[in-house]
């Protein structure tokens, strides 16, 4: 493992913090001035959204096996591209399980003057908790996609495939970080995630890519 446990438990809790400090102060009013300023920052936002699409990374995985494995063979890189594949393969399945675990508003419920924020089970406070969770089982059935914003699944590809590359090739840095900053940020000017939803998808990402390499670390490596 590149980071102790020690190391990454501290860095969750910082995070999970961060997460719960934006909750409370950032996350309403950064997302209300991108939506205010939606004619400027809303196209470029969703293009390029386009970068934490995770069938881009899982398509070209798969084909790269596929090559290495069976025309050029070679080892090396067919484990490496089964990396890539495994590591968003699970870091997809643990964010989508966390969306619909937490059912978080999305940000368009704050359009038009909406006041819709948080997260579905705390919207009826005179329910019951049972209540409560079928309300949530209803709605996300109804329209799962208005309440998954948490954590953000683009994030949770960008990092995650950050993550892959900076553990394949780490010299080249300066290429990874900018193109993964700008996939990141664009979930805010396209006004589909909040702050908090961000850092939380960089969480699922970065473990979930960690917890793959550390069972194909031998066979990544050269």
């Amino acid at each position: 493992m590149i980071f102790s446990k020690k190391q990454l438990l501290i860095f969750t809790l910082i995070m999970s913090l961060l997460i719960v400090l934006s909750y409370f102060t950032l996350d309403r009013a950064v997302s209300l001035y991108f939506i205010e300023n939606a004619d400027t920052y809303k196209v470029f936002g969703k293009t390029v959204s386009t970068l934490g699409e995770s069938h881009w990374y899982i398509g070209s995985a798969i084909l790269g096996a596929l090559y290495f494995g069976y025309v050029k063979k070679n080892s090396l890189y067919t484990q490496r591209f089964l990396f890539l594949l495994y590591a968003n393969i699970f870091s997809g399945l643990v964010s989508l399980v966390s969306k619909m675990f937490f059912g978080r508003l999305r940000p368009w419920k704050l359009e038009n003057g909406g006041d819709g924020f948080g997260f579905l089970i705390s919207q009826n406070p005179d329910y019951t908790l049972m209540q409560n969770i079928k309300y949530q089982i209803d709605m996300l059935i109804e329209n799962s996609t208005h309440y998954s914003s948490f954590p953000s699944g683009h994030t949770t590809t960008s990092i995650t495939v950050f993550t892959v590359l900076m553990l394949l090739f780490p010299r080249y840095v300066y290429i990874w970080l900018p193109i993964t900053l700008l996939g990141i940020v664009s979930r805010l000017l396209a006004n589909d995630h909040f702050v908090s939803d961000l850092l939380a998808g960089t969480i699922v990402g970065l473990l979930s890519t960690l917890y793959i390499y550390s069972k194909m670390k031998s066979k990544v490596e050269k």
